[in-house]
């Protein structure tokens, strides 16, 4: 059974997702909140402002994977 949270990675990892997106898609109503928790575990997640059809502006969020270096 996937959890709201797994689900929620999954989708911030496949690209650009804002709030409304998570709460059709994976039932969270409070993505900045996960993400918030997302970032003190560590996670790093960019943000940006977007503008809806409806002409709303919103934060839209997306999981940056980590690079590993190689020495």
């Amino acid at each position: 059974m996937t959890t709201r949270v797994a689900r929620t990675k999954k989708m911030l990892s496949t690209g650009w997702i804002t709030p409304l997106d998570c709460a059709m898609r994976g039932g969270v109503l409070s993505l900045s909140q996960r993400v918030g928790d997302f970032r003190r575990d560590g996670m790093t997640i960019i943000d940006k402002w977007v503008v809806t059809p409806g002409g709303a502006r919103v934060k839209a969020y997306r999981l940056i994977k980590p690079t590993r270096w190689t020495a």
